[in-house]
């Protein structure tokens, strides 16, 4: 068997593709694999030790809404550091006096914060409050990696669900209740 190490005679051998695409694969792999994992890494570990942000006099978060809407919580942070950090929120879960516990839904504009040495950054917090949710004061905690505290207390009041307006008499739309206390609709 003829073995050439000439790229021009290797270019009809089907093993010789197949041999190539699977490096080329392999390489790209180890290559996208990598820059995931450091930005995996980022967000999970301070870009520092001993980074540091303090929220700028704040000593609860605190918002207000009813069930079926979303509140939205704003922090503004400060990096007292001579080097960048980051900052990936998460929110606990929540629960009120009476021991209702609450997997909060939420979502942060940005996802991911790198803030630069002695500047400020603002950070917003979008929470969706369920439908069903009982009326309550909900608490819980915003974690911050690289946060001197490790968390920033949080206090969501949720409060009784508007009420829906009684039907016009006489209205279109009458509704009656049929066994099993099921409502059917005429129109």
């Amino acid at each position: 068997m003829k073995i050439s190490n000439d790229p021009a005679e290797e270019k009809g051998r089907p093993f010789a593709e197949l041999f190539r695409l699977q490096t080329e694969f392999q390489a790209r792999l180890a290559d996208e694999t990598l820059r995931y994992l450091r930005r995996l890494q980022g967000s999970a570990a301070p870009a520092s030790p001993g980074t540091i942000m303090i929220p700028d006099g704040v000593s609860e978060l605190k918002g207000l809404g009813v069930p079926g809407s979303s509140v939205e919580l704003r922090l503004e942070i400060e990096n007292l550091q001579r080097v960048h950090c980051t900052a990936s929120p998460m929110l606990s879960l929540l629960v009120s006096a009476s021991g209702v516990t609450w997997f909060p839904e939420s979502e942060s504009s940005p996802v991911s914060l790198l803030v630069a040495p002695a500047a400020t950054a603002e950070l917003r917090l979008r929470v969706a409050i369920p439908p069903r949710l009982p009326a309550g004061v909900y608490r819980g905690c915003l974690m911050l990696h690289g946060f001197c505290d490790g968390a920033l207390p949080v206090a969501i009041e949720v409060g009784e669900p508007p009420e829906e307006k009684p039907r016009q008499p006489g209205g279109r739309g009458r509704s009656r209740t049929v066994a099993g206390g099921k409502t059917r609709k005429k129109t």
